[in-house]
């Protein structure tokens, strides 16, 4: 294995790094950074990494923060930077106990090339990854991008036309619809919708995972279509959750009737309706818990590592194994962001637990290791 040796460009920066530890609380990049450099035998540790350009890009990085004069502290800026600077170049980290960090090998292409894709009226297949506007055949104008779609309706009395958002792994998206709803489709969720509300009632539907501001309309109930389930709402803030066999309703405002065949609850703010098997239970819980994935919050209370490792796959497009089945079990909590890089959330998990991980980034698989 080559070795190569820190520029001097790198040592300034991990002295004003190293000033910075002294300074207050560390940043969940600062903390990032210093964890990789406690750990590895110093730079040489760190190998196929092509210091040079890695560094042009970590001071343009900074440089450009400068500029902006952020109210963020440029040096967690620039911690964040070194730590994606040496992944994204292809470095391997050689990582030792005590503090042990996830490895991962080398990095050799970015993250899977799925992207969010809306399917029209007519069946086309746009990928929403730069901004585009269209009208639909009833008159309705399109306006979506890379983050959010929004939607105009027409007076007609044209048929209904719907469209199907898909939601890939690894991505959330914002959908406005034509009433003014608001709909927050997590990872590996779609969402089927008329691109204008007609009738009685406004009716979606959805498989995965959105949470929904809907616009109160007395007239025309907001209806949403979850497999045997329907969720009928006035106007309110709810999410649902049907990424496996149970469903999972849990209203933050207002008020919301959950009906599943014979059986039906009604719902007050704080409470949970879970359906699956035939059955329905309600109870009460932290309803920022469930809703606060679409603030870019990752939020665990007494959750099983499996259920964790199962979202963090989803939500960041890996594959998870487990070397030993009975880990999925063991119980922890957390109160994170969601970092770009899971790498960083897993660094945090694993000061919370007694796992280590290892990436494949070219498979995209996390493999979860007892920690020894």
């Amino acid at each position: 294995m080559t070795e190569n040796q820190p520029s001097p460009e790198w040592e300034k920066l991990a002295a004003k790094l190293e000033a910075s530890r002294q300074e207050g609380p560390l940043s969940p990049e600062e903390e990032a950074y210093f964890d990789i450099r406690d750990t590895a035998e110093g730079w040489q540790e760190i190998a196929s990494l092509d210091t040079a350009a890695a560094w042009q890009e970590v001071a343009a990085k900074i440089e450009h923060t400068h500029r902006k004069r952020c109210a963020v502290n440029w040096f967690r800026v620039a911690a964040a930077a070194v730590v994606t600077g040496l992944i994204a170049g292809g470095a391997v980290f050689l990582l030792k106990p005590p503090r042990h960090q996830p490895s991962t090998r080398t990095v050799a292409q970015a993250a899977g090339s799925h992207q969010v894709q809306l399917i029209t009226g007519s069946g086309a297949t746009v990928v929403l990854d730069t901004a585009t506007q269209f009208r639909e055949a009833d008159g309705t104008r399109v306006a979506a991008g890379k983050n959010s779609v929004s939607y105009q309706a027409a007076q007609t009395t044209d048929a209904p036309v719907f469209h199907t958002l898909v939601v890939p792994r690894g991505h959330t998206y914002k959908a406005v619809l034509a009433d003014g709803t608001r709909v927050w489709l997590n990872a590996g969720s779609r969402l089927r919708f008329p691109v204008a509300f007609s009738g009685n009632a406004r009716e979606v539907e959805l498989q995965g995972e959105a949470c929904f501001e809907t616009t109160p309309l007395a007239s025309k109930p907001f209806l949403v279509k979850v497999g045997d389930v329907k969720v009928t709402v006035l106007g309110t803030e709810f999410n649902i959750n049907a990424y496996t066999n149970n469903t999972f309703i849990t209203l933050v405002s207002g008020k919301v009737k959950v009906d599943a065949g014979a059986l039906a609850k009604e719902l007050s703010p704080g409470q949970q309706a879970v359906y699956g098997q035939g059955n329905m239970t309600v109870a009460h819980v932290n309803a920022e818990q469930f809703t606060a994935w679409k603030e870019g919050l990752l939020i665990f209370d007494n959750e099983s590592l499996g259920n964790i490792m199962t979202r963090l796959g989803r939500e960041y497009d890996y594959t998870i194994r487990f070397d030993n089945a009975a880990m999925q079990q063991q119980r922890l909590g957390a109160n994170l962001e969601k970092s770009p890089s899971v790498m960083e959330v897993l660094i945090l998990l694993e000061q919370r637990a007694n796992v280590h991980f290892m990436i494949d980034q070219p498979k995209r698989t996390i493999t979860v290791k007892q920690h020894k």
